[in-house]
C-alpha cells in the first residue's frame, strides 16, 4: 500500500495527531493550549502538532450539515424551515444577521482565529530558533502558507477585500486593521500559493494535507473567481448595489485586464493539469451509458482513491468529528451523517436538502440535446433516456434504491422510490411512502418530490446510527480543474481548446461531443459545471462570480406533482412504478415555501455588525 501522511483530528481539545503509513500508529501529544509557546516551537513533534491542527478549520467537511450550500441556490432548497436559509435566499441578510452560519465558508471570526495560527506557525518556522531541518521546516511552512491561503480564499468569496494579517498580532493590537482590497486580497492569496507550491515540491502526495499539487489547484480556482465578472468594474456596473458603493476597491479591480487574468487563471489550470492527469479523461467517443454512470459514482464513491480526487477530508483517517466540530461520541456524526440527512423520509432519513426541478431541468436527454417540458414526449416521461449523471445524483420517482427497513416494506416491497400519488382501479389512492403526505415520517419528505443520491452510500442499509457512511468529502477535484481551464479558454476566445478539453469531461460522462460556439457555448459550459459540481460548495459561488444572481434565485422552487391512475384491466397487488400497469401525468408546479427573491446585496456576505463594533475601521459591503 502507498506511504502517504494522514491527519486525523480529535474531538473537543487542541490535540493533533499525526498517522505515518497505512496502520494505526499515531503520535499522541498533550492539547497545544496547555504548552508554553516555546515549548511547542522547540519540540519537532508539536511543531508539527501545531501546523496540523490548522486543518482544524475545515471543520467536519463539506457534508456535514443538513443544510448545503446548494441549498442557497438554484440547485436545492432547505426543507425544515426556520434555520436561517431563507435569510439569504430571500434577502433577509442584515448587519445583525447572517443567516449562513456556515463556519468553513463564512464564519469571519472563527476562520480569523485560524488564520492567527497559520500566521503564528508561519513567524516561528521562519525563525526557526530550534534548528529543525530544512525539509522539515519546508513542508511546515508550506502548509501553513497554504492553508492560510484557503482561510482567506473562503472569507473572499464571501466578502471581498480583507483584513489582511500576516502576522500573529496579539488581541490589543488588532482593533484598527482596515480591510485590504480585493486585488490586494488576491494577491496575498497568491503569493501564499506560491510560496507552498515551491515549500512543498518534494512533501508527500496526500489527499488529506497540502502538498503541491493541491496548491496548484487552490490557485487555480482562486484566479478563475478573481477573473470573473463580478469582479470586473465594467461587467458588473450593472448591479445596483456596487455600482452605489463607495468602495468599490473593496470588492472589485479597479483597473487593470480582465483579459489578463484570464490569461493568469488559464496558466494556473495549466499548471494543475499538467501535474495531474485526472480520471478517465482518455476516451475518444461517449462512454456507454452504464458504463458513464459508473465513471461518475466512482469518482465521489471512492473518495480519496479515486485520482480525481486532490484534497479533502477522508472520514475513515478523520473520524466523524474535530475539535470544530463535535461529533463522533454524542448524537451527531458529522460526515457520516450524510445520507440520514438528505435521504428520503420512507428510509427513516430527513430530507435536509434536496434537489430542485431547476436543477433536474439541467440534465439533458441521454443524446445531449436539452430536456423540455413543453416537448410532450419529455413531459410524458422525464426520468427515462435522461443523461448518465441523473441517475448517479439524483433519486426520482421510481428510482431503485436501498431494501426498506423491515417497518416499510408493506409500503413498498420493491425498493423504489415513491415521490408520486396512486389511485388503484377500485379507487383506493395511496400516496408514495417518499411524500410529505405518505405513512412515514412525512414531515421529513422532500418538498420537490427528488432527493439526491450523490454522497449517499447505496451500499449501506437505511439504519443509522449503527451503519455511518465513510464517503470523503472532497474539498477540490481534479475536475473543477478542468472546468475552470475550459471556462478561461471561452473568456479569452479560444474555443477549439475549451472543447478540447470538455469533450474529455463529457465523454467520461457519456456525452457526445460539443458543437456550440459563442454564447451557446458558455452556457453549455456553465450548466455542465452546475452538473458536475453538485454538492461539491461550488454552484453558490459560481452563481455570484458569474452575475447569475437574478437567474438563480429570483423564481420560485417547482415540485413535480406526479399522478398515477391503474389501467383498467390490469392486475396490481402492491404498487410499482410500471408504466404497462399505470398511466403517469407529471405536472411541475411552484410551491409557495420560501419567497425566492434576489437582491443585489446579497453578492457579498454583510460583515457582522458584532466585528463592526469591535473594529470600527472596517467598512461594512454594499447594501447593508
Amino acid at each position: 500500500m502507498m506511504r502517504k501522511n494522514i491527519l486525523k483530528l480529535a474531538s473537543l481539545s487542541l490535540f493533533a495527531f499525526v498517522i505515518m503509513g497505512c496502520n494505526e500508529d499515531f503520535l499522541d501529544t498533550t492539547p497545544l493550549n496547555e504548552i508554553a509557546e516555546d515549548a511547542v516551537w522547540s519540540d519537532r513533534n508539536l511543531a508539527e502538532a501545531a501546523v496540523l491542527d490548522l486543518y482544524q478549520g475545515t471543520w467536519a467537511g463539506t457534508l456535514t450539515e443538513e443544510e448545503t450550500s446548494d441549498a442557497f441556490t438554484d440547485n436545492a432548497v432547505f426543507t425544515h424551515p426556520g434555520r436561517g436559509v431563507d435569510g439569504y435566499t430571500e434577502g433577509k441578510m442584515t448587519a445583525g444577521g447572517n443567516y449562513m452560519t456556515r463556519n468553513w465558508l463564512d464564519n469571519w471570526g472563527a476562520l480569523y482565529s485560524f488564520i492567527r495560527g497559520a500566521n503564528l506557525a508561519i513567524t516561528r518556522l521562519t525563525a526557526n530558533e530550534a534548528g529543525f531541518d530544512q525539509a522539515f521546516v519546508d513542508q511546515m511552512l508550506g502548509e501553513a502558507y497554504f492553508m492560510r491561503a484557503h482561510f482567506y480564499t473562503n472569507l473572499m468569496r464571501q466578502y471581498g477585500g480583507l483584513v489582511l494579517l500576516t502576522e500573529p498580532l496579539d488581541l490589543d493590537s488588532e482593533a484598527n486593521n482596515p480591510r485590504s482590497s480585493f486585488e490586494a486580497t488576491i494577491n496575498l492569496i497568491v503569493s501564499d500559493l506560491d510560496q507552498a507550491i515551491n515549500l512543498l515540491d518534494d512533501a508527500p502526495v496526500s489527499p488529506a494535507r497540502a502538498h503541491k499539487i493541491t496548491a496548484l489547484a487552490l490557485k487555480s480556482r482562486v484566479l478563475t473567481h478573481a477573473a470573473s465578472d463580478l469582479y470586473d468594474a465594467g461587467k458588473s456596473a450593472s448591479v445596483s448595489t456596487i455600482a452605489a458603493y463607495g468602495n468599490k476597491e473593496l470588492v472589485q479591480y479597479t483597473g487593470g485586464s480582465q483579459t489578463a487574468r484570464w490569461e493568469a487563471a488559464k496558466a494556473a489550470s495549466k499548471a494543475l493539469l499538467d501535474e495531474h492527469a485526472g480520471y478517465k479523461l482518455d476516451y475518444t467517443a461517449p462512454a456507454s451509458h452504464e458504463e458513464a454512470i459508473q465513471n461518475y459514482d466512482d469518482m465521489w464513491l471512492q473518495g480519496d482513491e479515486n485520482v480525481d480526487f486532490i484534497w479533502g477530508r477522508l472520514v475513515e483517517e478523520f473520524g466523524f468529528s474535530s475539535r470544530t466540530y463535535d461529533g463522533g461520541d454524542g448524537w451527531s456524526q458529522g460526515p457520516g451523517m450524510f445520507a440520514l440527512n438528505q435521504g428520503p423520509n420512507g428510509y427513516h432519513e430527513w430530507a435536509g436538502t434536496t434537489p430542485t426541478e431547476a436543477l433536474v431541468s439541467k440534465y439533458t436527454m441521454s443524446d445531449g440535446t436539452t430536456f423540455d417540458w413543453d416537448n410532450p414526449a419529455h413531459a410524458a416521461d422525464p426520468y427515462t433516456d435522461r443523461e448518465p449523471r441523473f441517475y448517479s445524483t439524483i433519486l426520482y420517482d421510481g428510482a431503485p434504491w436501498k431494501p426498506r427497513t423491515d417497518d416499510v416494506v408493506v409500503h413498498d416491497n420493491f425498493n423504489e422510490i415513491q415521490t408520486g400519488f396512486y389511485t388503484f382501479s377500485d379507487g383506493t389512492i395511496k400516496n408514495g411512502v417518499d411524500t410529505r403526505q405518505g405513512p412515514i415520517e412525512d414531515w421529513n419528505g422532500s418538498r420537490t418530490g427528488y432527493y439526491f443520491r450523490k454522497f449517499s452510500d447505496p451500499r449501506l442499509p437505511a439504519s443509522w446510527p449503527n451503519n455511518l457512511q465513510k464517503i470523503d468529502a472532497p474539498y477540490i477535484r481534479q475536475s473543477e480543474i478542468l472546468l475552470n481551464y475550459v471556462e478561461a479558454n471561452i473568456e479569452l476566445g479560444d474555443e477549439a481548446e475549451a472543447i478540447l478539453w470538455l469533450d474529455k469531461l463529457r465523454f467520461r460522462n457519456g456525452l457526445p461531443g460539443v458543437t456550440e460556439t459563442g454564447d451557446a457555448l458558455k452556457e453549455l459550459y456553465r450548466r455542465e459545471r452546475d452538473k458536475e459540481l453538485v454538492n461539491e460548495d461550488a454552484r453558490l459561488f459560481d452563481m455570484k462570480r458569474w452575475l447569475e444572481g437574478p437567474y438563480s434565485l429570483d423564481k420560485q422552487v417547482q415540485t413535480v406533482l406526479i399522478q398515477a391512475d391503474q389501467i383498467p384491466g390490469t392486475t396490481v397487488t402492491n404498487y410499482r412504478k410500471d408504466p404497462a400497469a399505470w398511466d403517469y401525468t407529471y405536472r411541475p408546479t411552484d410551491i409557495v415555501f420560501e419567497n425566492r427573491q434576489w437582491l443585489d446585496k446579497v453578492y457579498f456576505l454583510p460583515i457582522a455588525q458584532s466585528e463592526i463594533d469591535k473594529d470600527p475601521s472596517l467598512i461594512q459591503n454594499p447594501g447593508y
